[in-house]
Parts: structure tokens; C-alpha cells; sequence
């Protein structure tokens, strides 16, 4: 399983509050369509530094980081590139 996937498993099977219509998409606006809110932002941010054994600096915890599963990607792979 790749990071993609990972990371799109971890919000639909543990933080997403309703069902949804469709399967999570890798573009999806997660924050702004409301498929996760703040506590679910800071229960992902647990989890990617724990699964990935990486830190993520106070610089990049903002919405653009956590738009969409990828651009959390994005994020978790330069974190695990440093």
C-alpha cells in the first residue's frame, strides 16, 4: 500500500464523521467540504507523524497542506525526505 493510500484509509475509516456519497478522492477538499474538521486535522497529524516516523514543523501545519489526501502526500513525503 502506498502513502496515498495510507493516508486516504486512515480519514475514511477513523475521522470521517458522515458516510460518504462517493469513494474519497485524491483531489477532494477535505477542510473546506467538511469531510474533516480541526480535531480531525490534528488526529491525522498524530497518525502521519507515528505511521511515517517523521515531524511536521509548525511551518507547514496550514490548510494547504491539509486541502486535500494530495497534498498531504506531497507533505509527508518531503518530511520523509529531510
Amino acid at each position: 500500500m502506498n502513502t496515498n493510500d495510507i493516508i486516504r484509509e486512515f480519514i475514511q475509516n477513523e475521522i470521517v464523521q458522515q458516510t460518504l456519497e462517493k469513494p474519497l478522492g485524491d483531489q477532494d477538499q477535505l477542510v473546506e467540504s467538511g469531510i474533516i474538521d480541526s480535531l480531525g486535522v490534528m488526529s491525522l497529524l498524530g497518525f502521519l507523524e507515528e505511521k511515517f516516523a517523521i515531524q511536521i514543523p509548525p511551518d507547514d501545519l496550514n490548510p494547504e497542506n491539509f486541502a486535500s489526501v494530495a497534498s498531504i502526500t506531497a507533505l509527508v513525503e518531503r518530511q520523509r525526505t529531510h
